[in-house]
């Protein structure tokens, strides 16, 4: 025996298919009450505390210091806001110096969040060189923000001072598209596994 199936769509005057007023209608209620159901839920945590302090590194200030006969000259700093704040002089041999200057970037190397040392490793790096190629240094700053709260917790894109060092704890909570998530009560190491963050999520596990 034959059967058919009904048709989706609905004919509207002059027999052209059209979505269903039925099914708009249910898309609509649907996106109020924040569409189809998710089985998965999105948490997070961060290394980084809710309440904007910052990690205490300065804008501005030398990190990485060029000593050795081959890049003396250069210079590594912490990030400046701002336009036209200089960031790096970089000499390799005889190359003359370069300056290298923001452009409207933020203060993103003390802002709260998840912690590398970064200027750390490129200095262990150079400094593991053999002395005669030139290359030590010395390193004043070893760490910067890795990955800021705001952007941890997806409440805010880093790409001002304002946004950066964003007291989050006193945000509502659908200011961010995750289900829940917590932050640090300090600034730590980016992916440290603290018995703080670690009890809140194991919690949260089904």
């Amino acid at each position: 025996m034959r059967t058919t199936t009904a048709s989706p769509r609905h004919l509207t005057r002059g027999d052209k298919p059209g979505p269903s007023p039925l099914r708009t209608d249910f898309l609509d209620k649907l996106q109020e009450v924040g569409n189809w159901p998710r089985l998965p839920r999105l948490l997070a945590v961060a290394n980084g505390p809710g309440d904007g302090s910052g990690n205490g590194i300065r804008p501005g200030v030398e990190a990485v210091i060029g000593k050795g006969h081959a890049i003396y000259g250069t210079e590594l700093r912490t990030q400046s806001e701002g336009d036209d704040q200089l960031v790096a002089k970089l000499r390799v041999v005889t190359v003359p110096t370069r300056e290298i200057r923001t452009s409207g970037l933020p203060d993103i190397d003390g802002a709260p969040g998840g912690t590398l040392d970064g200027f750390g490793i490129l200095a262990y790096v150079l400094n593991k060189l053999a002395p005669i190629l030139g290359f030590a240094v010395e390193n004043p700053v070893r760490g910067r923000c890795f990955v800021p709260a705001v952007s941890a917790v997806a409440v805010r894109e880093p790409s001002n001072h304002a946004d950066l060092y964003l007291p989050i704890d006193e945000l509502a909570p659908d200011e961010s598209p995750l289900d829940d998530f917590v932050l640090a009560s300090q600034n730590e190491e980016h992916t440290l596994i603290t018995e703080e963050l670690s009890t809140w999520l194991l919690d949260r596990l089904p």
